[in-house]
C-alpha cells in the first residue's frame, strides 16, 4: 500500500473548468505535501457533483489523478480528506495488529519514590481521547484514552527479588497489559514471567517470585498480553529500595518480549548439618527466562579458606521450579576432585515445588554430593551443573 500525505486544513479552488474525463486539474493553492493525497471536488456538493480522486502526482499549478466523473467549475471547493477506504485499510492494519503491540505508545520506567512503569504516547504524553494509544489483548483491539501507570513502593520484598540470592542484582521484569474486567479498561502490570496468559496464571502474594504488580485489582480471569521488558534492581534489608540503570534499547523493550537477558544470582550453599562457608572460594550463578522454563548455571569453586561442614549439600536455584514430585531432574554437571578425577553428576529436587536442589553422582557409593562423598571438598575442587527446568 502506497503511504498517503496529509495536509492539515487543506481547500482551494480549480482555476479554471474542467471537463468529465479530466486527469489534471489546475489549482490555486497546490498542496505543499507530496503525492500521493486525496482531494475531494465539489467538496460542498454545490453542483451535485462530489467526487474524490486519488493524487498521484503534481505540478505548481496542476494536480494530476484517475479520471473525473462529472464536469467542475470554478466556483466549487476542492478539499484535502481522508477517504473511507483510506479509513478502513487503517483500521484493519491496527485491528490485524499482533498481539500485545502498542500503537501510538511507548513504555516510561522511572525509580522515584519506589518504581512507575507508564505508557505514554510516542510524543512522549498521556494518552487521550485525541491521541489514544492502541493495544491487542486478546482478540480484541482495546483504546487507551487517559493517563495509564503501575507504581510499587520501595520497602517490600516484592517478587522475592530483595532475597539474598538476588538482592542488589538486576532482574528482567515483563510489562503486561491487562484487560481489566472491573473497570472495563486496559490496566498495567508487571512480573518476573513472561509466560503468562491470565491472571490466574500469577500469584497473589507480593513476596512471589510470580507476583504480578496490581494483582489484588484483577479477576482472575483477566487477559493479559506482554507488552515488553524493563531491568530493575531491588536493594536488600528492610529497605528494599528499587533503582533503574540508565535505559537503552538493550534493557527498555519496547515490543513483546519472552526471554530475558543473562542475569545472575547468588545461589546459597547448604548442608544438612553444619553450614559449609565458601570464604574465599568462589560461588555465582546465571540464569535466563524463557516463556515458562529457566535455564542456567551454578559454578562453585573451593578456596583455601572454605568450609566444608557436614551433611549432604543443596544449592539453590533463581525459581521455584514446577513439579509434582521431590527428585525431579532439573540439570546434569559434574565435579572435579581436584588433580584427580571428574564426575559426572545429575541434579534433582529436594522437595515437590522447590527451590533447592541436591547432587547425585555417577557410581554414587557412599550418597549423595556432601561433605564427603564423593571426596571431602578441597582447595581447587569445582562443583558445574546446567539446568533447565519448568517454572
Amino acid at each position: 500500500m502506497a503511504i498517503i500525505n496529509h495536509q492539515n486544513n487543506f481547500a482551494t479552488n480549480l482555476t479554471s473548468n474542467t471537463s468529465a474525463g479530466a486527469t489534471t486539474s489546475p489549482l490555486n493553492s497546490i498542496p505543499s505535501i507530496s503525492a500521493d493525497f486525496y482531494l475531494a471536488f465539489d467538496a460542498t456538493n454545490i453542483n451535485g457533483h462530489y467526487e474524490v480522486r486519488k493524487i498521484t502526482s503534481k505540478t505548481a499549478t496542476n494536480v494530476n489523478h484517475t479520471a473525473t466523473t462529472y464536469d467542475h467549475t470554478t466556483a466549487e471547493e476542492v478539499r484535502m480528506i481522508i477517504p473511507a477506504e483510506e479509513m478502513d485499510s487503517l483500521w484493519n492494519a491496527v485491528t490485524n495488529t499482533p498481539r500485545g503491540y502498542l500503537l501510538n505508545g511507548k513504555l516510561s520506567v522511572l525509580d522515584s519514590a519506589g518504581i512507575t512503569v507508564a505508557v505514554k504516547t510516542l510524543a512522549g504524553t498521556d494518552p487521550s481521547t485525541s491521541d489514544p494509544v492502541y493495544i491487542r489483548i486478546g482478540d480484541t483491539v482495546r483504546s487507551i484514552t487517559s493517563a495509564l501507570s503501575r507504581s510499587l513502593a520501595d520497602g517490600t520484598n516484592w517478587f522475592n527479588a530483595g532475597s539474598a540470592e538476588l538482592a542488589t542484582k538486576e532482574i528482567d521484569y515483563f510489562l503486561y497489559a491487562v484487560w481489566d474486567s472491573n473497570s472495563s479498561a486496559v490496566a498495567l502490570g508487571f512480573a518476573r514471567i513472561p509466560g503468562a496468559n491470565l491472571v490466574s496464571d500469577f500469584s497473589a502474594t507480593t513476596t512471589n517470585e510470580k507476583y504480578i504488580a496490581g494483582y489484588s485489582g484483577f479477576t482472575t480471569t483477566d487477559e493479559v498480553e506482554v507488552i515488553g521488558r524493563f531491568a530493575a534492581t531491588l536493594s536488600a534489608g528492610a529497605g528494599y529500595t528499587w533503582t533503574v540503570p540508565t535505559f537503552t534499547a538493550a534493557n527498555l523493550i519496547q515490543r513483546p518480549e519472552y526471554l530475558s537477558k543473562k542475569s545472575y544470582f547468588l545461589p546459597s550453599w547448604t548442608s544438612s548439618g553444619t553450614q559449609p562457608a565458601i570464604g574465599n572460594g568462589i560461588i555465582y550463578g546465571d540464569y535466563m527466562v524463557h516463556g515458562h522454563r529457566v535455564s542456567g548455571v551454578i559454578y562453585l569453586q573451593i578456596g583455601s579458606t572454605t568450609t566444608a561442614g557436614t551433611g549432604t549439600y543443596s544449592l539453590q536455584l533463581p525459581f521455584k521450579c514446577n513439579s509434582d514430585t521431590s527428585l525431579h531432574a532439573i540439570g546434569s554437571g559434574s565435579i572435579l576432585d581436584n588433580g584427580t578425577i571428574w564426575y559426572m553428576s545429575n541434579a534433582f529436587l529436594n522437595t515437590v515445588n522447590g527451590s533447592v536442589f541436591g547432587l547425585t553422582w555417577n557410581g554414587n557409593v557412599g550418597g549423595n554430593w556432601s561433605a564427603t562423598t564423593p571426596m571431602a571438598p578441597a582447595n581447587g575442587d569445582i562443583i558445574r551443573l546446567n539446568f533447565s527446568y519448568e517454572i
